[in-house]
């Protein structure tokens, strides 16, 4: 997987430093610092990182929850917040920037970085072949449409071997391809046909069809792929594939 090429918004010099040289001993390629909104709004539209790592506290004026919304609208890129401010007024309007991550001063490094390749790797799985609206899908008894780019392709419902949950999306296995939704599992699943799919985890749908062997605490798909069974779903699992 390759390294996002990370901007550093932050006020405070010290601080600045620590996150920048953190970064560099990691192998991140830091594009540079800024520490008040406007010189940070100038730099991100020249520079186009892939991720930020944003205080809110940058002197007066706006601050980095203001920024974070200038972000979601010109940038359309992963930030994590970098911030000592935790108030639950604070907090509430960070929540409407949705955040790729929240940081707490003082941090360590190793939680940083760690912060810094969940949010990576997020944002990768939600870019991965597609982008489905999954909601203004044209349904059929056996097929549906899924939006890709600017076409729609068609895709059976027995072409899907098992639904995947990850944070509040989903992704749609099929034997060559994958498709991420921006809905959790629980949507996915009340689309799904109930005849053709059944839940055996909480992050796990599976079609039916595609099972070909019972574990004790896991199934095996033709394809190979192992997906664990909860005991929650187990019984009900045995009900379905018709146990001789």
């Amino acid at each position: 997987m390759t390294k996002p090429r990370i901007f550093i918004v932050e006020d405070e010099p010290i601080i600045a430093a620590f996150l920048e040289q953190c970064l560099v001993d990691e192998g991140f390629e830091c594009l540079g610092v800024a520490d008040s909104f406007d010189q940070a709004k100038q730099e991100l539209l020249h520079l186009r990182p892939d991720l930020i790592l944003l205080d809110i506290n940058l002197g007066d004026g706006p601050d980095g929850i203001d920024l974070a919304h200038f972000m979601n609208q010109q940038i359309n890129k992963p930030f994590l917040f970098v911030t000592s401010n935790t108030d639950s007024q604070t907090l509430e309007r960070v929540k409407l920037t949705n955040p790729s991550g929240f940081i707490m001063k003082p941090f360590k490094k190793h939680d940083l970085i760690t912060q810094i390749d969940l949010a990576w790797h997020a944002y990768q799985v939600r870019s991965v072949n597609t982008q489905v609206d999954f909601t203004s899908s044209v349904l059929a008894s056996t097929h549906f449409f899924i939006k890709d780019k600017q076409k729609l392709v068609k895709l059976a419902y027995s072409d899907i071997t098992y639904a995947e949950a990850c944070d509040n999306y989903s992704i749609l296995h099929t034997k060559d391809s994958k498709f991420v939704v921006s809905y959790s599992l629980k949507h996915v699943e009340a689309k799904l046909p109930v005849h053709e799919f059944l839940r055996v985890h909480r992050s796990y749908m599976v079609n039916i069809s595609q099972i070909s062997q019972i574990n004790p605490k896991s199934l095996l798909l033709i394809d190979g792929k192992e997906i664990p069974v909860s005991e929650a779903h187990r019984s009900e699992l045995l009900k379905r594939v018709n146990l001789f």
